[in-house]
């Protein structure tokens, strides 16, 4: 029988033993369904605009009052916004639109405001220190631009063509075809260059030892990180014709400046010369003309006084008037 009493009292001090526990449970059990916390979604915004955080509250209980907001980045001490009874200190475009709902607005995104963060509100349920939320940026590429080098390429010769895009987040990529939707990507270079704003330059360079002109034109696609066009353009470079027009163009740029030129001044020479010659047989021929006027005259009144000493040169270069041919017939002796 006192076994049975101490069993008796063992028992009892078990059972109510083990009912504070299942109490101790339920009551904190209880107490956990009145914790409150915050979830927020992934937020996504272009550079330059607001974007919107949305945020909720996870609570049993209807009406939630927001008394203190911190927002941490990098450093967990120091918040990059703090909101306390309606003031705000800060980052200033961080905002909560809306009384009492944990979701933030944040104006002018940049490139610098990708990251994780971390939210702390502080209610009149508890306070919440476990939140957090992660921003993301991005920013569309301009219109892409093309050039080649050199300016005009030669048929069939080397020849670099050139498309770029700048202004854009995250870095994307360029690809490349040609008329026959023939896909040059692999033979391109692409640069990428980051500006002080973060936003992203591509460059892409496609290079040819040989291009042919039946490739053009070509076509420079702008892709973002996603692999999802942002910007499209034709280029048709300046291609010369092949190697048989290369040498007819040549040789009619020989024959206007290194042929023409001789030529016609190898001509005024032959001409200048015929006309030296013609002037000087003119000459001549006016010079021996009055010689021979005795010997072909059948005029009858000319005669010839015999000098002397025959002078021959006089002879033929002398040519009388009729009145002087006259007085010396006049004046010849009788035989």
């Amino acid at each position: 029988m006192p076994f049975f009493n101490f069993s008796s009292r063992n028992m009892a001090s078990h059972s109510l033993l083990f009912l504070a526990v299942v109490f101790s449970f339920i009551c904190s059990g209880a107490l956990e369904e009145k914790l409150i916390r915050v979830e927020c979604q992934p937020a996504v915004g272009v550079v330059g605009q607001t974007m919107k955080i949305h945020c909720s509250f996870i609570s049993s209980i209807k009406e939630v009052n927001i008394d203190l907001v911190y927002i941490f980045k990098s450093d967990p001490e120091n918040p990059v916004f703090l909101l306390k009874n309606n003031i705000k200190t800060g980052d200033l475009r961080f905002n909560l639109p809306s009384e009492n709902n944990p979701s933030l607005e944040l104006a002018s995104a940049a490139v610098a405001d990708e990251g994780n963060y971390r939210y702390m509100i502080l209610t009149n349920c508890g306070v919440i220190e476990d939140g957090s939320f992660r921003i993301g940026v991005t920013s569309k590429y301009s219109q892409p631009t093309t050039n080649s080098m050199p300016d005009v390429i030669q048929d069939g010769g080397n020849a670099d063509l050139y498309c770029n895009a700048s202004g854009g987040y995250p870095a994307g990529s360029i690809q490349w075809f040609d008329s026959t939707n023939t896909d040059w990507t692999k033979s391109a270079t692409l640069e990428i260059t980051e500006g002080e704003d973060k936003l992203v330059q591509l460059s892409s360079k496609l290079t040819f030892s040989k291009i042919d002109s039946s490739w053009a034109p070509f076509r420079c696609v702008v892709l973002n990180n996603k692999f999802v066009k942002e910007g499209e353009i034709e280029f048709q470079p300046k291609i010369k014709e092949g190697k048989p027009n290369e040498i007819k163009f040549d040789f009619e740029k020989l024959t206007s400046t290194n042929v023409v030129a001789p030529v016609v001044v190898i001509g005024s020479l032959l001409v200048g010369l015929l006309l030296l010659i013609v002037l000087r047989g003119q000459c001549n021929c006016q010079s021996r003309r009055p010689s021979t006027i005795p010997f072909l005259s059948h005029s009858s009144d000319l005669t010839y006084a015999a000098p002397e000493e025959p002078d021959v040169e006089k002879a033929l270069c002398s040519v009388k008037p009729k009145g002087e041919a006259t007085q010396l017939k006049t004046q010849r002796p009788e035989d």
